[in-house]
Formats: structure tokens, sequence, C-alpha cells
């Protein structure tokens, strides 16, 4: 499947490197680069973890696919979403080319552990982790165009471009 790759999604679990990789890979393409948490944040004017707490999950994930669809209005771009964001917005995901950045749970879990900036994994981080990585792997399975193991972002990258220059 030859899909446009004016738009690039990478898709994957908390801690997967999404957007590390997103900065690195945007450079090599010289395309635009946007997180949508950073983008969320951004128009809310406070940290997602806020937005959780104070107003809940349904409007986080509105203002989430709002922001979503404003940015697939745009080209040569590469977007780093966030874990959930394929709840929402799989049908919108069909339009982009999709990169399922995936790690191991345990590696996850490690990344994840180093703060407390995620809402969804605040108490038992390897637990809730484990329980959303389940719930998730088929539909970001499902949905995306490769599939990279990111276990270390600089491979990760070497192994995208090689994946996206072989398809053309």
């Amino acid at each position: 499947m030859n899909k446009d790759k004016e738009r690039i999604c990478l898709i994957g679990m908390p801690g997967s490197g999404k957007s590390t990789v997103g900065k690195l890979l945007s450079e090599k393409l010289k395309y635009s680069f946007f997180d949508t948490d950073e983008e969320i944040e951004k128009k809310e004017k406070t940290k997602i973890k806020n937005i959780f707490s104070e107003m809940g999950e349904d409007y986080f994930r509105s203002v989430e696919t709002s922001i979503f669809d404003e940015l697939m209005n745009k080209d040569k771009i590469v977007i780093s979403t966030g874990g959930g964001l394929i709840l929402k917005n799989f049908n919108k995901l069909r339009q982009s080319f999709n990169i399922y950045l995936y790690c191991n749970l345990d590696i996850l879990i490690k990344r994840t552990s180093r703060n407390n900036l995620r809402p969804l994994l605040n108490k038992n981080k390897s637990l809730q982790m484990k329980n959303l990585f389940n719930e998730r792997k088929e539909i970001y399975n499902n949905i995306a165009d490769i599939t990279v193991n990111a276990t270390n972002p600089k491979n990760t990258i070497k192994e995208i471009l090689k994946e996206i220059n072989n398809d053309n």
C-alpha cells in the first residue's frame, strides 16, 4: 500500500518515544513537527494532568480531537499523538501514514515511571500500563502502516526512514 506520506502520525503507548522520535524524524524529513499533547497544553494554558483532574477525560479527548483535526489539514508534518488519540480518531488516522512505535511493557513502565505527568498512570503504574497496553495494542496494530521497535530512538529513526523510502 503506497499511502501518502505528507502527514505522518506516530502512534503508540505512553513512553514509547513518540515525541523524541517525532522531533528527530521531522528534522530528517524537513517536515514540521507537532506534539498533540503540547498543542493541547498551549491551547488550554495548563498541564494535561490538570485538564484530566479538573475537566475529565471526555473533555480532554474532545480538545485532543479538535486539535488533531486542525493538524490533519496541514501537509509535510510529523505528529506525535497522545497514547489514547487512537481511541476517538481511528477514522481520521486513515488519512495519515501511521507509524506504531512498539516497545515492550517493561521498557514502557521504566520510562513512564520517571515522572508523574501522565494522568492515566498515577497509582499502580505497572498494572495501569499493562491494562492500557492490552486495551490498545490491537487498535495500534490495526491502524499502523508500519510497526517499528522503539527501544532505541536512533535505531528507530533509521528503521523508519528505511521503511518510508522503501515504500516509494
